[in-house]
């Protein structure tokens, strides 16, 4: 296989990386492009990312693993008007857009004419917020891997009032107290991405005025949590259930759960790799040596 960097520039002047995997000698175009995006507090290079894009690869599908402007916790980018300040802790969650439209124009210009947009963790509340603002053509389906409800961190609900005299203050990018929720060191993000949540939540879990995000999906959705997941104050079957039951505007959808699957896939890539490639076979989206059996 080829195994090569691909570099990605977004409207606003950040310059983004990933990797694209791939079997040698194949023309771009001839199968669609796999676009797997990160979760929170990782970047594109993870070990058990490359190895699912390898193992892919192995089967005939090409894999490119992105970074986006909110990976690992914290990541300065260099543009036009200065350093600017991104990564999981202080961005912006509507940037997204800008994100997937650059890695969407790299696909375009490397050759290939549809995409498959895999998002994990809270990469795939990105995928999902993308494709109901964008509605590209070129999607051939989105999935969501232990995705869907990545914005319901574990920071509590009692915070608004700190955040918002931060804000004020033009203390917005300082963190909020670290181990606020008593959790670990994942538990702070900067006040004004805090006091942005609640309109990440609108937008993917829906309003009074606007239908939930995956309702506005209109490409093929697959989903899946692992049962390694599942938490007594966390249903993944349920929220699967009300994703299924949300989806109205799919063509086809699968929504499942992969036995003996935990959040981190490490260890556990070929299990993700048979689950994803069987789906995409049945959706017509397989390698082309699968099309040709």
């Amino acid at each position: 296989m080829d195994e090569r960097l691909v570099y990605a520039q977004t409207q606003d002047g950040l310059e983004l990386k990933a990797a694209l995997i791939r079997p040698r000698g194949e023309v771009p175009g001839a199968t669609p492009l796999l676009i797997w995006v990160h979760t929170r507090q990782q970047g594109f290079a993870e070990r058990e990312y490359v190895a699912i894009g390898r193992a892919l690869a192995g089967l005939g599908h090409h894999f490119l693993t992105v970074e986006t402007r909110g990976h690992d916790f914290g990541a300065w980018y260099r543009a036009d008007d200065g350093p600017s300040l991104h990564g999981s802790a202080w961005e912006h969650f509507s940037d997204c857009v800008l994100d997937l439209d650059a890695w969407a124009e790299a696909a375009e210009a490397m050759g290939y004419t549809s995409i498959v947009l895999i998002g994990h963790g809270f990469g795939g509340a990105k995928c999902l917020h993308f494709q109901a603002q964008r509605q590209l053509p070129q999607v051939a389906a989105l999935v969501l891997a232990s995705s869907g409800s990545a914005v319901r961190d574990k920071l509590p609900p009692g915070l608004e009032d700190m955040a918002r005299d931060m804000v004020e203050s033009g203390r917005g990018q300082d963190l909020l107290p670290w181990n606020t929720s008593g959790q670990n060191y994942a538990s702070t993000v900067s006040a004004q991405y805090y006091l942005a949540r609640s309109i990440m939540r609108a937008e993917l879990y829906g309003s009074a005025d606007l239908p939930p995000a995956i309702a506005r999906i209109r490409c093929p959705v697959i989903a899946w949590y692992g049962t390694k997941e599942e938490r007594n104050n966390r249903r993944v079957s349920a929220f699967l259930d009300w994703m299924a039951d949300s989806a109205v505007a799919a063509p086809q959808s699968d929504f499942t759960t992969i036995e003996g699957l935990d959040f981190f896939y490490k260890g556990s890539e070929s299990l993700v790799v048979r689950h994803l490639s069987s789906r995409l076979v049945r959706l017509g989206l397989g390698p082309v040596m699968e099309r040709r059996a």
